[in-house]
């Protein structure tokens, strides 16, 4: 080395970089050798522009492309530079705010997995703790009980397509769910009430949506939507042979399509139950 100069060679090494790298800096007009030979075209840097490439790799780890480099540097107005960074900074902190729902959405996913393979047997009427929920819920538009699931997903659409109109940010409703009276229930007349499906995440702040605080339930899990009268009859039956007494709405909530022993079918999962007061009840 004479002078403070390295070949480009030199500079690559000293750098941990390559001959590509640095000769598209130059085309890029971002780090330029300092004198290149006009006979022998060999290229020369100044050994101090190595504080020049560490400020341009810095750039590219905090995600800045190389033209916002370049005019970062070509930059004398100090308040400038600042606002674009700032701004940089705004960008990374909108990106890591997604990326932290995203997170969320994922071990939401991986906490509903492990409920889904470890749910009850189905058919199988029990009592337990039901954890609150927050849910967008609207008057049905039809008795649910007569028809499909498939009547059930036709309509939810409408309110996903509400909530985006309300300001709904990335993810999805999770479950689609349908409520019955308690007085329908308690008289034995089958009917929805209302249609809604389950909120998750900052979502929770969406206009209308609303909080059903966690209960002891009467639930069972089934798999065939056109059995959920006979599945309502059945756990009314179960609270009065164990005198549990239901104290508000009932809910069938869809629960997954996953078919835990063969991924390529779907299976519709549903969960029925109903808040009760568990106080003078008998334990099955």
């Amino acid at each position: 080395m004479k002078n403070n100069e390295l070949l480009i060679g030199q500079m690559a090494k000293l750098n941990h970089t390559t001959l590509a790298t640095l000769r598209y800096y130059d085309k890029m007009e971002l780090l330029s050798p300092v004198y290149v030979n006009p006979d022998t075209g060999y290229r020369y840097y100044d050994i101090r522009q190595c504080l020049i490439f560490h400020i341009i790799q810095h750039n590219r780890a905090l995600n800045m492309s190389l033209k916002e480099t370049r005019e970062l540097m070509g930059c004398s107005d100090f308040e400038r530079i600042r606002e674009n960074i700032q701004k940089k900074q705004d960008e990374t902190a909108k990106a890591l705010a997604e990326l932290q729902m995203r997170y969320e959405e994922l071990d939401r996913a991986v906490g509903w997995l492990d409920h889904f393979c470890h749910r009850p047997p189905d058919g199988l009427i029990q009592m337990g703790f039901i954890t609150s929920e927050y849910v967008y819920m609207e008057k049905a538009r039809r008795n649910y009980v007569l028809e499909d699931i498939g009547s059930v997903i036709y309509d939810v659409s409408f309110l996903e397509e509400k909530l985006l109109k309300k300001g709904f940010k990335e993810g999805y409703p999770d479950f689609a769910f349908v409520t019955l009276k308690l007085d329908d229930v308690i008289h034995q007349r089958y009917r929805t009430d209302k249609l809604g499906i389950i909120i998750q995440g900052e979502n929770k702040e969406v206009e209308g949506v609303e909080k059903l605080q966690s209960s002891t339930s009467v639930f069972v899990y089934f798999e065939d939507f056109s059995k959920l009268r006979m599945y309502a009859e059945r756990v009314i039956a179960f609270c009065h042979e164990h005198n549990y007494k239901p104290v508000d709405d009932m809910r069938c909530q869809l629960m997954g399509v996953l078919n835990v022993s063969d991924f390529e079918k779907t299976t519709e999962v549903f969960r029925l139950s109903i808040p009760v007061d568990a106080g003078n009840g008998t334990e099955s």
